[in-house]
């Protein structure tokens, strides 16, 4: 979509899979400032938008530190009893805009299907076994899962 996608996970295996999906930029937040790392890779100005798709509340808490003025947050990622909260001054006066968004309407439905279909979603994945799901959940709960896990139910 013309957009420059700069990443921001922990782990050298999701920065690999970050940019081999198409991103130009990682950030690694166990290792970076995100903000000064944000505002590094934008020459000062921020990200034009942020999708926020992660599972606990401190991106949420530092995603308007790092959007340009005039840029958008949008909310997807569900974390639990997680807050959003922004200075206000500061997102009054750079006129950043906080969204929510859960589903798509039949236009985004239809945008998607045609991306499929032109071969430009690449979704990561790997195959488990149902009897390995323990150890997906541990994984899952250290954040130590890079792309999805499709089980294998014929065992």
């Amino acid at each position: 979509m013309g957009f420059r996608v700069l990443a921001i996970d922990h782990g050298d295996e999701k920065k690999d899979m970050c940019i081999k999906l198409g991103a130009e930029e990682f950030v690694d937040f166990g290792n970076e400032d995100v903000v000064k790392s944000v505002q590094k890779h934008t020459g000062g100005l921020g990200a034009h938008a942020v999708i926020l798709l992660a599972v606990s509340e401190k991106p949420f808490q530092q995603a308007t530190e790092y959007c340009r003025s005039r840029g958008t947050v949008v909310c997807v990622g569900l974390p639990a009893r997680a807050r959003i909260s922004a200075e206000v001054f500061s997102t009054v006066v750079r006129m950043i805009s906080i969204k929510g968004s859960y589903v798509g309407n039949r236009l985004d439905t239809q945008e998607a299907i045609d991306f499929f279909r032109r071969g430009l979603i690449n979704a990561p994945f790997k195959m488990a076994k149902l009897s390995e799901l323990t150890k997906i959940f541990d994984l899952m709960a250290q954040g130590a899962i890079a792309g999805r896990y499709v089980l294998d139910t014929s065992e």
